[in-house]
């Protein structure tokens, strides 16, 4: 990799760490999410515990994504751009992307 320039350093630092997802845990419903597969039973929210049984480790989930005993999917587009990410960054630094829902 290149060395990285004063710009590029300070970009990297004024980013915080977060999650970009829209909506990750379905606290407002589907908003944010396209539906491509909803089989069987379909996709719904369900409140915590819910089915599952348990308490999430983080107490600002109150709600979480369940599925159908068929093939279910949903998408959601991120402009990393818009979040904040410079071409420049992401071409040069490549940063590592972690994508997670709830």
């Amino acid at each position: 990799m290149s060395e990285l320039s004063e710009e590029m350093v300070a970009e990297l630092l004024s980013l915080e760490k977060r999650n970009l997802i829209k909506n990750p845990h379905g606290a407002e419903q589907f908003e944010g999410w396209e539906i491509t597969e909803n089989g069987g039973s379909q996709w719904r929210v369900e409140e915590l515990p819910g089915d599952c049984g348990k308490e999430f480790p983080d107490e600002t989930v109150q709600s979480y994504f369940a599925t159908s005993f068929e093939l279910c999917l949903k998408k959601q587009v991120l402009d990393l751009r818009a979040e904040g990410y410079s071409e420049d960054l992401l071409d040069t630094v490549q940063p590592k992307i972690t994508v997670q829902d709830w």
